[in-house]
């Protein structure tokens, strides 16, 4: 939820905030853009909730993890209390952060070099990570219907 509704938006907002000019002079938040505000969660809304409990079952049917019965239900104090006591991270921008302001600009050359560069970066990390992993470990794609 964080960095889908919050963290993503307070990174935009951070690298261009509600000031912010392009680079001819004209406000960078003008028609169509619109200033957006980062929501912030809260266990009492039904949507954050159901959102929460939407992605963890489907994050523990790819890693095969039994999903208890109570967490299925949206309207219970177990639920409630299971998300309260994540500890969430405080969003700390990134001061280099790179974010496509105009869509015509990207070029494939760009996007082949970063998107490599990327690619490399998670080889590494899924090598660091299949050694803490259990023998025969396998994850289960979900399909889904379009």
């Amino acid at each position: 939820f964080e960095d889908y509704f919050s963290n993503r938006v307070k990174q935009l907002t951070f690298t261009f905030p509600e000031d912010a000019a392009t680079s001819t002079g004209a406000p960078f938040w003008s028609a169509p853009k619109r200033f957006p505000r980062a929501l912030e969660f809260s266990v009492e809304d039904r949507d954050h909730r159901h959102f929460i409990m939407a992605a963890s079952i489907l994050r523990a049917e790819t890693f095969g993890i039994k999903i208890p019965d109570w967490a299925k239900k949206l309207d219970n104090r177990e639920l409630a209390d299971a998300i309260k006591s994540v500890m969430v991270p405080e969003f700390q921008p990134k001061k280099d952060a790179k974010i496509v302001t105009d869509e015509k600009a990207t070029s494939l050359t760009t996007a082949s070099i970063d998107d490599a560069a990327v690619i490399d970066g998670l080889i590494l990390k899924l090598e660091e990570l299949s050694a803490v992993l259990a023998p025969g470990f396998r994850m289960s794609p979900i399909q889904f219907e379009k």
